[in-house]
């Protein structure tokens, strides 16, 4: 290309390769959070409330590859609407289309979808350019099924918004910086619509809207002939070239109109400015394998005139479109002019009805079957590929729904496909702080955290209790890039749904009880060979932070204790907001309750930003008997406020596998949304077949 061409967004990008939608992850979920005060609709987002309302994940392109998104995408909600903020960079900003209702997308534009009641059908679509120009309809159902029929001049009554340019509009001479669009929807035009109740009321707390958010840009170039100073770049034969569409939620097929894959945006009692993880939708999976089914009928029909009928047709057209029936579901009825799906969830007991046209129901949940995550060491014992399989289908068979897996980048890749080939979900284990044996890290001696003792982690003769305790300063600059670029690395390999961070903690200041006579310990107080960082950097920091050095008895400093709590929480959101830029779930092991874990390892894990926590609940490292797991797990679930997804993690060597169903009933009703069995190397053939036979039994 010339120079003089500007693609509105980073359109060149190294891709992460194209998804189809039958290929694609989970749909992308977001917590919105109640607005505190009035906003005021000019487009700059400067008020407290815009600036403490978490972002959305990056946008990705349409069919699904990885873009480096240049949109900030906020969101929040109070009594009257639902408010949109999105700031998108860009070098040249410019628009044309000026009549309302005109096609926006002919112009670099904002877009935003919500089908409310999430039933495939009834959704509005509003698109803004930058002059502010809007395009509101309404469809009562995608294109794929109504004929396109579209209600153009539907209007969002009372609808308020404003555009905000950062630079100078139709201006090909300058550079800009952005543009953004400011969105007052009110509750009416949602809700007002369709077979919904007509009403000016908000929704309630905890209802869940699908919703998706598009940008679209043209490749362009100066041209002093045009009004707005650029004109499109053309092909061959004349014509522009395609536009590009970037998206929240991908499709994995140039058509937003596929309200199925869209993200799920939940409303939240909270007000912003507090993490709140998205709690997880079961039966989401089960839900798009039936839309699966449902696209490969209408591809059927296009191809033949009708759907799918009888057990060869059916099987013909799942075949043709790779797809298949979920488990747990039928084809209740079938003939060419209409079909309805069927599907009974194994994890919430709901019943899901899906017909010809599009419209999904369901009945509500009757029970909620807990995620069953269990780590494994990927190098353990140096197993080949068809041993893994195998394994891997036997967890499954047991009732595992998460493998969390241990290695190099490159053995969690290999195990990764044959884990999900065996129906698996993947979490790929990141060891943060604690670095073992890492030769990088070591090649950095200033790297390690170091004792009030002066000694460093470094030096394998100075490391506390054990040889592979070899932690990182979680304030040195270089740590910090070097593990963002390890988490990165783990979130971008094909076929990872998470990370899973660990040892995002000091070493033990002092250790469970229950491990004090293993080591010949008393640990009733703090003892300087186990109390760390006590490196230079973090000493000046503190001292600039506070004007001091730490107390003689650093014990009894609540500056210096907090010092290092938010030291450690800042590393965790900094990695925990990296993983989801690539559209994974952020989590970590921590331990039990942030309370014990502020006190014994300096991890106040209620101020992390994670989507799941797995709390490390080995009650004989505590001296405890079994029942104590549903204890704590209880007390984090009080001390977090219910905002994180909790799936405490159990000793497997602890707990033999007759006592496993007592355990797994008493975690059931403590608050947990998942249990987390450590580890695949001490799960025995009797384990599994407790697990399997208590989940048969309980739901």
């Amino acid at each position: 290309m010339v120079q003089n061409v500007f693609r509105l967004l980073s359109l060149g990008a190294v891709a992460w390769g194209i998804a189809t939608a039958q290929e694609l992850p989970l749909p992308p979920a977001y917590v919105c959070q109640r607005a505190t005060g009035p906003i005021v609709i000019d487009g700059k987002a400067d008020e407290p409330d815009w600036q403490a309302a978490v972002p959305l994940q990056p946008l990705r392109d349409i069919e699904g590859a990885g873009i480096p998104d240049r949109t900030c995408i906020r969101m929040l909600w109070d009594d009257t609407c639902l408010y949109v903020h999105a700031c998108m960079q860009e070098e040249h900003v410019w628009a044309t289309q000026r009549e309302h209702d005109s096609v926006i997308y002919r112009d670099p534009d904002f877009e935003v979808f919500v089908d409310p009641d999430g039933d495939g059908l009834n959704y509005l679509e509003l698109e803004v350019n930058a002059l502010g120009t809007i395009w509101d309809l309404f469809l009562p159902a995608p294109y794929r099924c109504n004929g396109g029929l579209v209600l153009h001049d539907w209007d969002m009554k009372g609808l308020r918004h404003a555009v905000h340019i950062d630079g100078t509009l139709n201006n090909p001479t300058d550079t800009d910086r952005s543009w953004s669009v400011e969105l007052a929807i009110p509750w009416r035009c949602i809700w007002s619509h369709g077979e919904l109740p007509r009403r000016d009321a908000a929704p309630p707390a905890g209802t869940t809207l699908r919703m998706n958010f598009s940008r679209v840009g043209w490749l362009v170039r100066p041209d002093a002939a045009s009004p707005c100073g650029y004109a499109k770049v053309t092909d061959s034969g004349g014509l522009p070239l395609p536009e590009s569409n970037h998206v929240w939620a991908p499709t994995g097929e140039v058509n937003i109109h596929m309200p199925e894959l869209w993200g799920r945006v939940i409303l939240s009692s909270r007000p912003r400015g507090t993490w709140e993880a998205a709690a997880p939708e079961p039966d989401e999976a089960l839900r798009l394998g039936l839309y699966a089914v449902y696209r490969a009928q209408l591809a059927y029909r296009e191809r033949t005139g009708h759907f799918a009928s009888g057990g060869e047709e059916w099987q013909a057209a799942l075949h043709a479109a790779n797809a298949t029936l979920p488990s747990g579901a039928e084809i209740a009825f079938s003939c060419p002019e209409a079909f309805l799906l069927r599907a009974v969830s194994p994890r919430t007991g709901r019943v899901w009805l899906l017909d010809h046209e599009g419209k999904l129901v369901s009945t509500a949940p009757a029970f909620h079957r807990p995620e069953v995550y269990l780590w494994v060491h990927g190098e353990q014992d140096g197993a080949n590929s068809s041993l893994w399989a195998s394994r891997f289908r036997d967890y499954a068979a047991a009732g595992v729904d998460t493998v969390i897996i241990d290695g190099s980048p490159e053995t969690i890749a290999t195990q990764a496909r044959l884990a999900r080939a065996a129906g698996l979900r993947v979490f790929a284990w990141c060891w943060t702080l604690n670095r073992p044996d890492d030769g990088e890290a070591l090649s950095h001696p200033d790297w390690y955290a170091v004792s009030r003792s002066g000694k460093s982690c470094h030096a394998e003769a100075d490391r506390p209790y054990v040889p592979y305790y070899q932690f990182l300063c979680p304030n040195h600059p270089e740590v910090r890039r070097y593990l963002l670029r390890k988490a990165e690395q783990l979130a971008a390999l094909p076929g990872v749904s998470g990370v899973q961070l660990d040892y995002l903690r000091f070493p033990d200041v002092i250790l469970p009880r229950g491990l004090w006579e293993h080591y010949g310990l008393v640990m009733n107080r703090e003892l300087p060979e186990f109390d760390f960082c006590y490196c230079g950097r973090c000493l000046r920091l503190f001292q600039e932070r506070y004007g001091r050095l730490p107390a003689d008895d650093p014990s009894t400093d609540s500056d210096w204790r907090e010092f290092r709590l938010s030291s450690i929480a800042s590393l965790a959101n900094e990695l925990a907001d990296a993983i989801r830029q690539h559209h994974c779930a952020a989590a970590c092991a921590v331990f039990p309750t942030p309370s014990i874990a502020s006190q014994l390892v300096r991890q106040d894990w209620s101020r992390f930003r994670l989507d799941l926590a797995l709390p490390m609940a080995y009650h004989a490292f505590y001296a405890e008997t079994p029942d104590w797991i549903a204890r704590v797990t209880a007390d984090a679930a009080s001390q977090t406020q219910g905002r994180i997804a909790l799936a405490p993690g159990i000793h497997l060597p602890d707990i033999p596998p007759q006592a496993l169903t007592a355990v797994l009933d008493s975690i059931l009703h403590s608050g947990a949304s998942g249990i987390g069995l450590f580890s695949a190397e001490e799960l025995s053939p009797e384990h599994l077949k407790a697990l399997k036979q208590w989940l048969e039994e309980r739901f």
